[in-house]
């Protein structure tokens, strides 16, 4: 039913155009949808095999200390100015933020946005921009606030009234001053942030469902039927479209992309259990991986994954029973790892930081995927009689050497990074939390469960 009324309402707005000046959808005309003829990227010889990940392996569930003298080593922390698409960098992975680690409260916003309290935000769109944050809201309101003068300082909602109370899931991206936005009823449009105005806007007729990224003034997204799109940034043609494996039932996971500008290789994994290497220069497929058996996987079969990362010459995929590393060159499987991801892994120099569902806090070689450490995290958090209270951890990331976990509940743990020991914890938000946890400059900032914005230097 709800895909029907998905359909409905895009065939609806397929004969609707805007209003430049107002942003509110008007009449038929100047909107086309955009047809689904194949593109020309090359698919002829491209690897194609199948690779099984579901293997007989026992789940990991050992504690594990590290031999001594621990050799574990983390790059030095970077300060992020801008974050400017979903995982901040086009490999989406960053293994250690800047931060001035005061934890004190310095700013909070008023009420930013609509969005109710009652239900998990934590995966939208939040970026940060040349001191400003651009979100959204549950009808579509586009919006600045400036950091600096802690206000709102523009607003743009490009729907149309009777569809304003359709909740809407909007993936964003900025490059020099655009803005650009796709939504889960299949549009995709560019505002100016310096004029405010929009550039452009498309109707690609099926939802968008994964998150932007941006290579050779190209922008990469895909629709909800897995389809790859290769989109023009000065008008928002589509350049190339490439149809990867459909499947009908829709899980918690996104198609996923990240970005190896090095070698000019997009790396698309899709809910169909396909991890793509596409070369964005060629438009050509360099292999194909099937996670799912083509002769036993069906329509019905679902597949499940955090976000994937690339970590030198490596992509990092982790499925809901195992995590994996390929050579993304050479499609050469380095190791698996029998566990259960809770979190998008992190990946430093030499290692890989997970965190299970069995609450296992674990350290493997990046090379090989031997555990390193590993550590049960709520056997010292029990000892501080605050387990109950903790909720759910959705967020990992080192921060100035530091494991950090946040729940949503409000709480930050920090654990050391060469034997996983608790360092300290605290309460953030007494709402609790609902949005990543983002490290812009030297402060942190989240979003509370009332919408507001809280600063910590």
């Amino acid at each position: 039913m709800k895909r029907l009324l998905i359909i409905l309402g895009v065939i609806i707005l397929a004969s609707c155009s805007f209003d430049n000046k107002t942003g509110i959808w008007k009449d038929a005309s100047n909107i086309p949808v955009e047809d689904s003829s194949l593109g020309s990227i090359q698919n002829e010889n491209a690897n194609q095999r199948y690779e099984e990940i579901f293997t007989k392996d026992k789940i990991y569930n050992e504690e594990k200390v590290g031999s001594i003298p621990l050799n574990i080593s983390i790059d030095q922390p970077i300060k992020v100015s801008n974050w400017v698409e979903q995982y901040a960098v086009p490999t989406n992975n960053i293994s250690n933020f800047y931060y001035t680690n005061k934890d004190v409260l310095v700013s909070k916003s008023s009420k930013l946005s609509k969005f109710s309290g009652n239900k998990n935000y934590s995966n939208r769109s939040v970026l940060f921009y040349e001191n400003k944050l651009i979100s959204y809201d549950h009808k579509g309101t586009i919006f600045l606030y400036d950091l600096e003068f802690k206000k709102k300082i523009f607003e743009y909602n490009f729907y149309k009234k009777n569809f304003k109370n359709f909740e809407k899931e909007i993936y964003l991206l900025i490059d020099k001053n655009v803005l650009f936005a796709a939504d889960n009823l299949g549009y995709l449009y560019a505002i100016d942030l310096n004029s405010r105005s929009l550039l452009w806007a498309k109707n690609y007729g099926i939802p968008f469902r994964s998150n932007i990224k941006f290579a050779n003034n190209q922008l990469f997204l895909a629709n909800q039927d897995n389809v790859i799109y290769s989109i023009n940034i000065q008008n928002g043609d589509k350049n190339w479209q490439f149809a990867t494996s459909l499947t009908f039932l829709k899980s918690d996971f996104y198609n996923n992309f990240a970005v190896d500008e090095v070698n000019n290789n997009l790396i698309f994994l899709n809910t169909s259990g396909e991890l793509y290497s596409i070369n964005y220069l060629d438009q050509k497929i360099n292999w194909v991986l099937n996670f799912k058996n083509p002769s036993l996987a069906g329509d019905t079969d679902l597949f499940l994954s955090q976000p994937i990362i690339i970590k030198n010459n490596d992509v990092l995929i982790s499925t809901e029973k195992a995590i994996f590393s390929y050579n993304h060159l050479n499609t050469i499987r380095n190791w698996s790892f029998s566990i259960e991801p809770s979190l998008k892994p992190v990946s430093t120099l030499n290692h890989v930081f997970v965190l299970a569902n069995n609450d296992l806090l674990i350290c493997l070689d990046l090379s090989t995927g031997n555990v390193i450490w590993s550590k049960n995290i709520f056997k010292e958090i029990e000892n501080n009689k605050i387990s109950k209270k903790i909720g759910k951890f959705y967020d990992m990331k080192i921060v100035n050497g530091n494991i950090n976990l946040f729940s949503n509940e409000g709480y930050s743990f920090s654990y050391k990074f060469d034997d996983g020991s608790l360092i300290n914890f605290k309460k953030l938000s007494r709402s609790g939390i609902n949005s990543k946890i983002y490290f812009i400059n030297e402060s942190m900032l989240l979003l509370d469960n009332s919408n507001k914005l809280l600063r910590y230097n």
